[in-house]
């Protein structure tokens, strides 16, 4: 079966339309896609973007603590003893302990300084200083509250005391050991 040519020619312009068509469109198909998955891309991007700003402001935030800490921190050490050796650290140590004692009108009979002492892990050291002192209970009493006080930023340990005489017990002596802490030099 012949078809008229007219018809013919309709049909092969149709076909080569169509098949002009389908170039096109998987020409196009690329271009296409591209167009659809930077929406995608770009949701997925401004998630990221949002995560990144949450852990930017998490950082602010913590260099703000940081920044906190750290002026906490130089508060502190501005009430360590002040000194640059463990020597003139127990040197001011033994002067306060002598002060304290004066003041409070108690015998110093005796001052020893002990070894430093690394605090673990930390760039301090405790300085110990023994000393033995001989007064009354009460006056001893006022001694040990003074060397406490927060502002001295000293520690009483090894607290040791006997009495003297027979009878009253008024008189004491009392041994301890004075720490204070210090930057390590």
């Amino acid at each position: 079966m012949q078809l008229r040519p007219e018809l013919r020619r309709k049909y092969i312009i149709l076909g080569g339309v169509i098949l002009l068509v389908l170039a096109l469109a998987y020409r196009l198909m690329p271009l296409v896609e591209s167009l659809t998955v930077p929406r995608e891309h770009i949701e997925l991007k401004a998630q990221k973007l949002a995560r990144y700003r949450a852990v930017a402001a998490e950082g602010k935030l913590l260099e703000r603590h940081y920044g906190g800490l750290l002026r906490e921190l130089a508060n502190l050490e501005s009430g360590l003893i002040p000194g640059k050796t463990n020597a003139l650290v127990a040197a001011h140590i033994q002067n306060v302990i002598k002060e304290i004692a004066e003041s409070n009108e108690v015998q110093v009979e005796s001052m020893r300084v002990l070894d430093a002492e690394p605090v673990k892990e930390s760039p301090y050291v405790m300085i110990p200083v023994q000393f033995r002192l001989k007064s009354s209970m009460s006056k001893l009493k006022e001694v040990l509250y003074e060397i406490e006080e927060p502002s001295k930023a000293l520690n009483i340990k090894d607290l040791q005391v006997s009495t003297y005489g027979k009878g009253t017990g008024d008189t004491v002596s009392a041994l301890f050991t004075v720490k204070g802490i210090m930057k390590k030099p």
